[in-house]
């Protein structure tokens, strides 16, 4: 019994109690999580298989990314910045990511959209002499464009999520990292978001002063999010 007292404490300082008020949370009743609105004896339901799916979804949008930033970086001549960015997915390419890389990752995704706004800005201005690879570029925006479509269809259901009951979690045999993972998702998806549209739009302006070709999931996926 004290076992189990103590996981419910475990999951329920992680951040898996969260109250319908909570701020721009991504809604988990989609992926099996949530639901329930009766009374806090029903609680929240959960599903192994519905965490599982919202981490692949996660990890598949984060991958897209990541592979279209490492393009739009090489074809601006950043080879550093490509490079941080293959550093990055290979974080993701083994099991379910703890939150600290889930972390690292959104760290790295955040500083190579600065390097790469900046870099559009400096060319834009004249300030830079490398010629841009347009191909790549394109490469680019078609990865970045298919990651925030995907990013987008986990925003659908965003909004205040019901009180989740942890003992719920534990019955459907969730274990603690991957339920602090999938915590950590409903928190940070949505500004993640909002910095990659953000980013998509300036290489797409980008992309078109220049003679760039502009694939259509980009414009799409610009519309999608919006």
């Amino acid at each position: 019994m004290n076992k189990r007292r103590l996981l419910v404490s475990l999951l329920a300082s992680a951040g898996l109690v969260m109250s319908a008020a909570a701020n721009a949370q991504l809604n988990l009743k989609q992926f099996g999580i949530g639901g329930g609105s009766g009374s806090a004896d029903a609680g929240a339901t959960a599903s192994s298989g519905g965490v599982s799916q919202l981490l692949q979804s996660y990890v598949g949008a984060n991958q897209q990314v990541l592979s279209g930033q490492s393009s739009l970086a090489s074809a601006m001549g950043l080879s550093g910045a490509a490079g941080q960015a293959q550093q990055a997915a290979g974080l993701l390419s083994g099991g379910t990511p703890s939150v600290s890389q889930l972390t690292q990752v959104g760290s790295t995704q955040q500083s190579l959209s600065q390097t790469l706004t900046q870099a559009f800005a400096g060319q834009a201005s004249g300030g830079a002499s490398t010629p841009v690879n347009k191909q790549a570029f394109t490469d680019g925006l078609t990865s970045l464009g298919k990651g925030v479509s995907q990013y987008s269809s986990l925003q659908s259901g965003l909004g205040s999520v019901g009180q989740m009951n942890p003992s719920s979690l534990l019955q459907s045999g969730l274990n603690p990292q991957t339920a602090q993972s999938a915590s950590y998702i409903a928190q940070s998806a949505p500004g993640q978001l909002q910095s990659l549209m953000s980013t998509l739009s300036s290489a797409v302006q980008f992309a078109s002063s220049h003679g760039i070709s502009v694939p259509s999931i980009a414009t799409s996926a610009l519309k999608g999010g919006m």
